[in-house]
């Protein structure tokens, strides 16, 4: 066989693949499907993926009509995905690992952020040793906030005299000077700096003590995963591109995340600086091993609940759909730029 005989049929097996891709592209952008898509309420800098999906039309892109529900946590959000209200949920990852823990048919399939979380403290604590003997808030025992204090005791051998808050109430307290300093998820902790209670500053970032560890998810039906994959990988296409924009424009990302959210832009931009935004999104799996024990310690589930930390993880998060998610955005791209 000639060489441009060869070349001619490479060449045509080529175009055939990728006239498939568009066909097929084609094709499932018909079936147009409501999804019932759940979130936190002004959590948008945390859980970006919804919101500019939203606004650039991806949602719509991958064939969906998408109906949006807020929910003040992420527990009473795993409540009403228990009870079969939503499709999709950008929930903690702490609040997603109990839900499946206990019974709730529920996968993670992506990363919404990482990180995201600091240490803020009064004006007179200058360095790490300060914190010897003070009064640290957290949102609770089980979270990784907590258990990133653990770090701080034993890096730089310190005790904390710990209180257990919703995240809400600690920058309250703070200001009442019950506590010295907390640590929370953004933007609790910047909260604090930027309305300049008591000379606050940021000590730590959860960068600092626990790096790239996992904070929110994107979590679907488990049933969708077992009988409507095509569905599942629509999903997180439309992520996917989000979080590749965000990564790209960050500045104007932050002034959709502060338009959804309502919060001052300038809250977002401090923030911001905080919070990862990994692309492609893949999840960490060893943070959120952390999590379990964490849970279990804390009482809220138990070592039977959960049974294999590894196997656990194995059934409670897919991340097979990233994968071809961006390997067919990347065969797209190649064809339109023909």
């Amino acid at each position: 066989m000639g060489v441009c005989l060869r070349r001619w049929l490479a060449l045509a097996a080529v175009a055939a693949i990728l006239a498939a891709v568009a066909l097929t592209w084609h094709a499932r952008r018909a079936e147009v499907v409501e999804l019932r898509v759940g979130h936190l309420l002004a959590d948008e800098l945390h859980q970006p993926g919804w919101c500019v999906a939203e606004e650039l039309g991806y949602i719509e892109e991958e064939g969906f009509k998408a109906v949006h529900f807020e929910y003040a946590h992420g527990p009473e959000e795993m409540l009403h995905f228990a009870a079969g209200e939503l499709d999709v949920a950008y929930v903690g990852a702490v609040p997603f690992l109990r839900a499946r823990a206990k019974g709730v048919d529920i996968v993670a399939v992506a990363s919404s952020n990482t990180e995201g979380s600091a240490l803020v403290v009064s004006a007179e604590i200058k360095s790490v040793k300060d914190l010897d003997g003070k009064r640290i808030g957290t949102p609770g025992i089980g979270t990784i906030q907590n258990y990133m204090l653990n770090v701080v005791e034993e890096k730089w051998g310190v005790k904390l005299e710990r209180r257990h808050y919703k995240v809400t109430e600690l920058i309250k307290l703070f200001e009442k000077g019950e506590i010295d300093g907390y640590i929370a998820w953004e933007p609790h902790a910047s909260r604090a700096v930027y309305m300049g209670i008591r000379g606050a500053h940021i000590l730590l970032t959860s960068r600092d003590l626990l790096p790239g560890h996992q904070c929110c998810v994107v979590a679907v039906r488990g049933d969708w995963i077992r009988e409507r994959p095509d569905l599942v990988l629509r999903i997180v296409r439309w992520h996917v591109k989000a979080m590749k924009w965000v990564n790209e424009h960050p500045e104007e990302a932050e002034k959709v995340i502060a338009r959804y959210s309502g919060l001052d832009i300038e809250l977002i931009k401090m923030a911001h600086r905080i919070v990862k935004h990994p692309y492609p999104p893949y999840l960490h799996l060893e943070s959120m091993k952390i999590m379990l024990k964490g849970l279990i310690e804390a009482g809220d589930l138990t070592p039977e609940e959960v049974g294999d930390l590894d196997e656990f993880l194995r059934e409670a998060v897919d991340q097979s759909f990233i994968e071809q998610a961006v390997r067919g955005l990347q065969l797209e791209l190649r064809w339109l730029m023909r």
